[in-house]
């Protein structure tokens, strides 16, 4: 899952917020409210199935090795697309994504500012992930891929962390569990990026633009992957209610 965050391209730099104290405050309660999201869509299904170890159908349902895992599904894989684009859980990417444009860079400034830019971005933001994942699936199926992030079962931050982020380039052949690029991944977020300049402002739609779209969305998967990599850690020291 990527954050398909409004970053820059050619025709803007990004640049310090301006204006009075209500842009400040919406800015901030902008971002709080983004945060508050992400933490009530990962904590609460979580909250109401502790008991089960496979809930989350992002993740491939293992212990110890990647390798030992049952074979991706064509069900698996439904479920995988289900969740990761039409449920709360969705929003968190483009929620956080449209936050920290509205807070940085807040393009495209043809959007505005306020709650209406925000909308906007947020709508944008939603858009893509919509099509990346729906392209992911097709491509996904033909490719034999399991998208799943796979925890290491190893020790040590650095490890784990490198091998967090190789997860957004690499996944696993649904059948035999080898490694392979993410080929659903990659033409997932690149297309989006191209297909999302039908509705930038004609400066914000080239072909540099749509790249750049692809790039950082393929790059904040990274930031995703960390977090699936190292949240069941937190969530272990975190108070249990």
């Amino acid at each position: 899952m990527s954050l398909p965050i409004g970053f820059p391209g050619k025709a803007g730099l990004p640049r310090t917020i301006r204006g009075g104290s209500v842009a400040r405050s919406a800015g901030r309660g902008l971002s709080c409210g983004a945060l508050f999201l992400l933490l009530m869509s990962v904590l609460a299904p979580a909250s109401g199935a502790q008991e089960q170890k496979h809930f989350d159908p992002t993740e491939a349902p293992i212990t110890e090795k990647s390798k030992k895992v049952a074979p991706f599904t064509s069900s698996d894989r439904l479920r995988f697309y289900y969740h990761t684009t039409f449920t709360p859980f969705a929003l968190t990417g483009p929620v956080l994504g449209a936050a920290f444009t509205q807070w940085t860079t807040r393009n495209p400034p043809e959007w505005g500012e306020g709650f209406p830019g925000f909308g906007r971005r947020l709508a944008s933001g939603y858009g893509r992930q919509v099509i990346a994942n729906t392209i992911a699936l097709g491509v996904g199926a033909i490719a034999d891929e399991d998208p799943r992030h796979y925890p290491t079962g190893q020790h040590g931050v650095r490890r784990r962390a490198l091998y967090a982020a190789r997860e957004s380039i690499v996944s696993r052949n649904a059948s035999t569990g080898e490694l392979m690029p993410a080929y659903s991944r990659i033409v997932g977020v690149y297309a989006a990026g191209f297909v999302s300049n039908l509705w930038y402002p004609d400066r914000f739609s080239d072909i540099h633009d749509a790249l750049w779209r692809g790039s950082t969305a393929l790059a904040s998967d990274i930031v995703w992957q960390e977090f699936k990599e190292f949240w069941p850690d937190v969530r272990r020291i975190l108070p249990h209610r």
